[in-house]
């Protein structure tokens, strides 16, 4: 018999490790682009378009870094705080989303702020 309410014995299966798991994934790729942003051209002085200064590459890899960490102590805590997102301890049911809307708009922010650092290097070109 199949109720509408909460299930105790329900099996959650994999599903909040690999909601964990992709967003460990999107945090380390959002690093290395930042990484490659620092590094520059692959081959110098063979570059299309001027790189921007080593203090903007330098600043612009700090708050990348500063985001990922945020967004990664944040999701631990929730991990953590849910019984490894099984459960909500202020209802007792499964929590809604591991992270947290405002996770969501900050790493979306965040990213948003690199398009326009690489924008504005591509243009004062």
């Amino acid at each position: 018999m199949v109720t509408a309410g909460y299930d105790e014995d329900r099996d959650p299966g994999l599903q909040p490790e690999r909601t964990l798991l992709s967003w460990h994934r999107t945090l380390i790729l959002v690093f290395l682009v930042g990484l490659l942003y620092l590094r520059g051209a692959l081959v110098p002085g063979g570059v299309a378009v001027t790189e921007a200064p080593v203090g903007v590459r330098l600043a612009t890899l700090a708050a990348l870094l500063l985001l990922c960490a945020v967004l990664g102590l944040h999701l631990w805590y929730r991990w953590r705080r849910t019984g490894r997102g099984l459960r909500d301890p202020a209802t007792g049911e499964p929590p809604p989303t591991l992270a947290s809307p405002w996770a969501l708009g900050l790493l979306s922010a965040g990213v948003l702020g690199l398009c326009v650092v690489l924008a504005v290097t591509a243009l004062l070109a």
